[in-house]
């Protein structure tokens, strides 16, 4: 009997944002002997890993350089053995450095020796309210952002007391532009407002539409058809417009309306790689379908028309 792949959640996020403490509060709500935590520290000597090893079955710090390049293969490696374990894990965290992008991880988990045995179940990206836009002006900041599923608004309880209520909604929007396809939270006092399941779940049925900020290399191009997709026709787009451009391609994440399907068809991507699940049923709700593709040198006008093109006629 073939065993479902473990779920990885990557929780990531530009340095003293919080992580592990946030990290830390998630884990004392998941079951302890079904979860496996991996982090990433670039210093010789870990700390974050000593905070956390009592929370779970198991841990693995990987110590003297980031993920995305340096130790990526110690990843993979950790990866393969945690996955093939007994007993075997039900879910995995990975906890980058403040200076790493998840990309190197999310390839590790795709790598075709753990393709089957794993699965990427989320990008969490975790901001410091008080310092946002101050991080915004590096750009592995803003690239951990454009890969989130979900973003955590930490310290939230520290802003200035005279700022008005709207000073938050007003970060949340800016920050909106480059991380059009997650679902925003916030935490005060290091509790995060919602679990790491709630917020896994949530952010499957929600996707911001919104403009590229400009601001970074990476681009993030919006897609709406109001109404229906035609499956075939859609097949033969993903096969050919994105295939062209799927070594640009970063992150694909959409909620489609496809004729003749009854739920939302949920799509979501990594690299050329492109997985779908059905979700909730449309109900009343108006079959709207929309994509948005993040990645770098896109064609955004190409890309628009042959979504539109996807459309059924009528």
């Amino acid at each position: 009997m073939v065993e479902a792949p473990i779920p990885v959640t990557i929780v990531t996020g530009f340095l003293g944002a919080g992580k592990s403490t946030l990290l830390g509060k998630w884990l004392e709500q998941l079951p302890r002997e079904e979860t496996v935590v991996i982090v990433n520290e670039r210093g010789e000597v870990g700390i974050d890993g000593e905070l956390l090893a009592e929370r779970v079955a198991r841990l693995r710090e990987i110590t003297g350089g980031c993920v995305c390049c340096q130790t990526q293969a110690e990843l993979a490696s950790a990866l393969d053995e945690l996955s093939e374990s007994t007993p075997r894990p039900r879910r995995i965290l990975v906890e980058t450095s403040g200076a790493a992008s998840p990309a190197g991880v999310i390839r590790a988990i795709g790598a075709p020796r753990l393709a089957e045995r794993l699965m990427l179940d989320g990008v969490i990206t975790v901001i410091d309210a008080t310092r946002a836009r101050r991080a915004l002006a590096f750009d592995i900041a803003i690239e951990q952002l454009g890969f989130a599923d979900g973003v955590v608004l930490s310290h939230v309880d520290e802003l200035a007391p005279a700022e008005p209520p709207v000073e938050l909604e007003a970060l949340k929007a800016e920050l909106q532009r480059y991380a059009p396809a997650a679902v925003f939270v916030e935490a005060s006092h290091g509790v995060p407002s919602r679990s790491l399941l709630e917020l896994l779940a949530e952010r499957v049925e929600t996707l911001h539409v919104a403009a590229p900020s400009g601001h970074s290399s990476i681009e993030a191009v919006s897609l709406v058809v109001d109404g229906e997709l035609d499956e075939e026709r859609f097949g033969d787009w993903v096969e050919g417009a994105l295939a062209s451009v799927a070594a640009r391609l970063l992150r694909i994440k959409g909620i489609l309306a496809m004729q003749g399907v009854d739920a939302r068809v949920i799509v979501q991507g990594v690299g050329d790689t492109l997985n779908v699940e059905l979700g909730a049923p449309w109900g009343t709700a108006a079959r709207t379908s929309r994509l948005v593709v993040l990645g770098l040198g896109l064609e955004a006008e190409a890309l628009e028309a042959g979504f539109l093109e996807c459309a059924v006629e009528g």
